[in-house]
């Protein structure tokens, strides 16, 4: 089985993520694809894994679904290998994760891709109105798959005939509800989407700024919406966002992680005029 990793700037956590994955099975074949990170980030990466792993370096930062497309097409011209592990470069799986959801995908041949729970027990759900959000979650039996909306985005296991079939990341996303398109996407073509509890992976944290991830939330859960309930459910989830956002500014003090005002009138504003793929540097 492949597993390919998406590494920005993060050796130190890459590398924990990497020697995780390693850990799930003896046979594990990992490929990390490198988003022009600084020299210094790549040569510590080579010195981990000199011979171990395959690193493949991007002349620019593509962004996480555009990144993975370049791998994913390679795995697809190789028919040796039926499941395929995606990560974030700062994932941390379970010690038994990555077993459980192959014999999630073995156990049933119409589910294509498998995700892992979160510690919080949330399952992921999509809403027309909403966007996706994480519903509360009754944690189910070990080894239980649970259908799901989509899959959580931090690592999962897609299989090949899906992925042949439905087609690679929508690049217009960049990062950041790319992997919620690819399960709807899937569910459109009878493939079933999954949680498999008891499969437990942890994301500690995330090093896109700020401004970056308010853009991309805001920008792609309304072409996210769009694309899967139509244009009035879009205007009417832009209109919520806005609203919503002045209601912080006015209300509340916000922590800063994902939200800026600015940002998120850009993610709006570029969504109507048809402006995708990698954040404005304004």
């Amino acid at each position: 089985m492949n597993a390919f990793v998406v590494h920005w700037n993060q050796p130190d956590e890459c590398i924990a993520t990497v020697h995780r994955l390693l850990a799930q099975q003896n046979d594990l074949k990992v490929v990390i694809v490198d988003n022009a990170s600084t020299p210094s980030a790549c040569e510590r990466l080579g010195a981990e894994f000199a011979g171990r792993i395959d690193l493949v370096r991007l002349e620019e930062n593509k962004g996480w679904g555009p990144a993975l497309n370049i791998a994913l097409a390679k795995w697809l011209e190789s028919p040796d290998e039926r499941y395929a592990l995606i990560s974030a470069h700062d994932a941390e799986p379970s010690a038994d994760c990555a077993r459980l959801l192959v014999q999630a995908m073995e156990r049933d041949p119409r589910i294509g891709i498998a995700c892992p729970q979160y510690s919080d027990a949330t399952v992921p759900r999509f809403s027309c109105v909403r966007g996706v959000c994480q519903d509360c979650g009754v944690p189910l039996a070990h080894d239980t798959a649970q259908m799901v909306d989509v899959p959580h985005g931090t690592l999962f296991l897609v299989r090949r005939e899906c992925l042949a079939e439905i087609g690679l990341f929508d690049e217009r996303y960049f990062a950041y509800g790319d992997e919620h398109e690819l399960g709807l996407r899937a569910r459109r073509h009878d493939w079933k989407i999954v949680l498999v509890w008891g499969a437990v992976v942890t994301n500690r944290g995330t090093w896109t700024p700020s401004p970056w991830r308010s853009y991309l939330f805001t920008r792609n859960s309304l072409l996210l919406v769009h694309d899967y309930c139509g244009r009035f459910f879009a205007w009417s989830r832009a209109v919520l966002i806005l609203l919503n956002t002045v209601r912080l500014m006015t209300f509340s003090r916000s922590d800063g992680f994902a939200f800026s005002p600015k940002a998120r009138w850009l993610g709006v504003r570029d969504y109507f005029a048809g402006r995708f793929g990698d954040p404005p540097r304004e």
